[in-house]
This record gives structure tokens, C-alpha cells and sequence, in this order.
């Protein structure tokens, strides 16, 4: 009968919510920070790439770890959308503090002359409440975009940390043989 390695106990670092909330706190904080060094920086497709890519590959490693230390797909994937969920929470609310921290220095930006060419007809008194209201309304959508990019995320991260798992225990099985 072959032997299979236990799950190692999961300790406060591998916590999907916490490493989450870890996320959240230090890519919002790296926004924050960057819109401090350089309010008029546009959003190019280099610029997010930059941002979320190390975003994106921790969801995979989180789970790639879960999937590796419990044998199990559906447990890495879980903590991948649960990790995700809970960074895009964190990371909007920091987003939102941005956004008023900041806000005359991001109404110059050329990427946000659409929303402010909207400001008009929108019904709104106050640019503040307006963007707030904006920023709020999309909130939703985006952490549910944020938590499939989980989804996807996990089932590679805790594909690959299966598979590692699987060889480790058949090389294993073969050295005790």
C-alpha cells in the first residue's frame, strides 16, 4: 500500500483571507505610494500588467501551496478565490481613499477625461460624491472579475502544486519499495 504524506497544518501566513488582506494592504499601499510619486502616470497596459501580474501570480502560488500541502485541487482553488476576493475588497477601499486623497491631481489625467466629461449630466453637485459614487458602483463588478482571475489562477496554481505532490509521493513510494 503506498504511503501518502499527511497534510501539513496550516499556519497564519497560509490563511487564504489573511494572506488576502496582506494583498490588498500592499498593492493599495504601492497605489497610494505611486500616485503620491506620480499623480499624472497613465494606466497603460504596461503599467497594469506590472501591477496585477505579481497580484494575479500570488493567487497561483497560494494555491499551488494549499493544493500541495492537502492533496487536494478543490482546496488550492478555494484558497486562491478566497485569497482573491478578500484583496480586491481591501484593494478598493484603498482605491476609494486614493481617489479622495488625490482627486485633483487624477482629474488632469488623460484616462480619466471620459469619466470627467460624464461629471456634467450626471446629476451630481459634488465631483467628490460623483466619483465616489462612480468608483462604489463598479466595486462590486470588479471583485467579482478579481475572484474569477482566482478561479483561473487557482485551478493552475493548484494543478501544478497536485502534480508536484503526486511525483514527490511516488518517488517517495519508490525509494521506500
Amino acid at each position: 500500500m503506498p504511503t501518502v504524506a499527511a497534510a501539513a497544518p496550516r499556519t497564519w501566513w497560509s490563511c487564504p483571507p489573511a494572506i488576502g488582506l496582506w494583498l490588498g494592504l500592499g498593492f493599495g499601499l504601492w497605489n497610494l505610494l505611486w500616485t503620491r510619486l506620480y499623480p499624472l502616470a497613465e494606466d497603460t497596459e504596461g503599467a497594469l500588467l506590472a501591477f496585477y501580474g505579481p497580484m494575479f501570480i500570488a493567487w497561483g502560488v497560494i494555491a499551488f501551496v494549499d493544493a500541495r500541502r492537502t492533496g487536494q485541487i478543490k482546496d488550492g482553488v478555494r484558497a486562491a478565490v478566497i485569497a482573491a476576493f478578500v484583496t480586491f475588497c481591501v484593494l478598493d477601499v484603498l482605491v476609494i481613499l486614493r481617489v479622495n486623497l488625490f482627486l485633483n491631481e487624477l482629474t488632469a489625467r488623460n484616462d480619466w477625461q471620459t469619466l470627467m466629461s460624464r461629471f456634467p449630466a450626471s446629476g451630481f453637485t459634488s465631483l467628490r460624491t460623483y466619483i465616489n459614487y462612480h468608483y462604489l458602483s463598479e466595486a462590486p463588478f470588479k471583485i467579482m472579475v478579481a475572484s474569477t482571475i482566482g478561479l483561473v489562477m487557482g485551478v493552475i496554481g493548484a494543478t501544478i502544486g497536485y502534480a508536484v505532490r503526486k511525483a514527490i509521493n511516488e518517488r517517495l513510494n519508490e525509494a521506500v519499495r
